[in-house]
């Protein structure tokens, strides 16, 4: 059994939810969440891989069964699967990645980059270079502490769109903290060539504070 969480990066249309299987033979139904993080869910995965399906009833009133999403299985307890449209009519219609949302290995502060583009990329945090994110390529960095009174610094995200040649993309001013976790998610598309930064904030269900506790009348 595997505890996870899911982000769909973009939507189709006619697929936005699918089943996975649970413990003990059970199915329950998941949400493609596509404008942030969805709910921590336990699921159960067979063979080293992802799978998200579907399910209508056949000719023969049997169901008939389709694999929508599908991608390898982290070795993780807890990880977050991360949902792309695959090419047009290329099977099953979602590529799945996955990562390990421990925060032993993705700490609370720091930054997790995942570098879609055909192409390197590479982040400047408070006026450093970081190294340089191969395509198909993650990285983490941790907290950056160089930031001015308001915990505020400078971060640009840069394309190598021709070779030995960085353009800055996007400049935006990010938050130290070490109360969440972000996502950096670059992609460059392969026809017009224009590269595009998506940036998430995590705060990680078990992060959460917990709802008040209404204490009983006293009489």
């Amino acid at each position: 059994m595997v505890k996870f969480r899911l982000l769909c990066y973009e939507q189709l249309k006619d697929i936005t939810k699918a089943m996975v299987s649970g413990d003990g033979g059970g199915k329950q139904e998941v949400m493609f969440y596509s404008g942030g993080f969805g709910p921590q869910i336990t699921g159960k995965f067979t063979g080293g891989k992802v799978r998200f399906f579907t399910e209508k009833q056949g000719p023969d009133g049997k169901p008939v069964v389709t694999i929508v999403a599908e991608g390898d299985l982290g070795p993780s307890a807890v990880q977050m699967f991360l949902l792309f449209p695959q090419a047009k009519g290329k099977s099953p219609a979602y590529k799945v990645l996955a990562f390990d949302d421990l925060e032993k290995s993705f700490p609370m502060g720091s930054t997790r980059v995942i570098n879609l583009a055909a192409c390197p990329i590479r982040l400047n945090l408070a006026g450093a270079d970081m190294p340089p994110v191969k395509p198909g390529g993650m990285e983490i960095y941790p907290q950056v502490k160089k930031a001015d009174d308001w915990n505020m610094y400078t971060a640009r995200v840069d394309f190598a769109l021709e070779a030995g040649q960085w353009v800055p993309v996007s400049t935006q001013s990010w938050k130290s903290s070490i109360h969440k976790r972000d996502w950096v998610i670059t992609q460059l598309d392969p026809e017009s060539r224009q590269p595009a930064v998506r940036i998430y904030q995590d705060l990680p269900p078990w992060r959460e504070p917990a709802p008040p506790v209404k204490g009983k009348k006293v009489r």
